[in-house]
């Protein structure tokens, strides 16, 4: 990792380390913020594949699957942002579905790179242990007991988790 690197992941960190004290601070308004936040993710996610598909992988083998992952992305981003004032259980699932996939993904990769003896497997587990921790608690708080409070104060510890992920990824060589 470059210099460079080290230090755009080292600032994303602590602005998500921001974003996760404003959501705290907010209490239960912080929820839209949430929403609005998951939103933006999911649409400039989008963004950044169709824009790399129509730039270079449209020439690549299985680049459609990108053409496939940025659509799909984006669409689920424009519509969380069109209904995350109305319906919050629709961005408990989509908050569930996102690190469930997300928690899932990370194990696959984290036994993958324990098969290759690779010294990096051991955060990936974490990392995807907590963002399953972070889906089952999401159901919980979400949709059984409503309470939106908490649920901010869910998603701002696993911004804050995955901050420190990071910035431990940052100082290990």
């Amino acid at each position: 990792m470059t210099l460079t690197q080290r230090i755009g992941k080292l600032f994303r960190a602590l602005g998500s380390c921001l974003i996760a004290w404003i959501l705290i601070r907010m209490g239960e308004d912080g929820f839209l913020l949430v929403s609005a936040l998951l939103s933006l993710a999911l649409i400039v996610f989008g963004a950044r594949n169709l824009i790399y598909y129509f730039s270079m992988a449209r020439h690549m083998v299985n680049g459609r699957s990108i053409l496939y992952i940025g659509v799909i992305a984006l669409d689920f981003g424009i519509f969380t942002l069109s209904v995350s004032d109305s319906h919050g259980v629709f961005t408990v699932l989509y908050l569930l579905g996102v690190h469930a996939f997300s928690g899932v993904i990370d194990i696959l990769r984290a036994r993958e790179a324990r098969q290759f003896e690779a010294p990096s497997w051991k955060i990936s587990l974490a990392e995807g242990i907590a963002n399953i921790g972070v889906a089952l608690v999401a159901v919980v708080f979400g949709i059984f007991l409503g309470n939106m409070r908490n649920l901010t104060v869910i998603y701002a510890a696993g911004l804050i988790y995955s901050a420190l992920l990071n910035m431990a990824i940052v100082y290990i060589p």
